[in-house]
């Protein structure tokens, strides 16, 4: 039952990894390469919320699936602390996007489109810049967090693969 556990943790943090990778270098600069700022925005904006509620929902996951092997082994928090940690900070940090960061730039991004419409340009190119810097947050941690999910990924095999000798 521990390795098909040990399946499914890696599993669900290489998916994590994997969404991450596509969504930031694939599927985000097809789109605003493709597509005028406004719509490629829009249609990243329906994405968002799944991309980011996915990681800390699937964290939650792990940490439970983790729990059914501590019950089994209660020394496991010794050997994958550091895991444990990192997990926490991942599930922490897709809360902060989902529902921080997110919501404060779609507002941003609302109230920019609004003013370009009312043709208030000096009062939007103020509301596009406070949206740069919370793009430049939300990229930010979204980059730490493909470090965490590879750090994770890794670490977790590296030590179950230590355990096996």
């Amino acid at each position: 039952m521990s390795k098909v556990i040990d399946f499914f943790i890696l599993f669900l943090i290489g998916i994590l990894a994997g969404f991450n990778i596509f969504l930031t270098f694939v599927v985000a600069p097809t789109l605003f390469s493709n597509l005028d700022h406004r719509h490629a925005g829009e249609i990243m904006n329906l994405i968002f919320p799944y991309y980011f509620s996915s990681g800390w929902i699937v964290g939650i996951v792990i940490y439970t699936l983790f729990a059914l092997k501590a019950v089994k082994d209660k020394n496991i928090l010794k050997n994958f602390k550091l895991f444990v940690v990192g997990l926490a900070l991942l599930v922490i940090l897709n809360m902060a996007l989902h529902k921080t960061v997110l919501p404060i730039a779609r507002s941003l991004n609302v109230q920019y489109y609004t003013l370009l419409k009312e043709e208030k340009k000096e009062e939007a190119q103020a509301i596009k810049e406070k949206f740069r810097n919370v793009h430049i947050i939300s990229s930010s941690i979204n980059l730490v967090n493909l470090a965490l999910e590879v750090f994770l990924f890794q670490y977790f095999l590296f030590r179950i693969r230590k355990k096996e000798d």
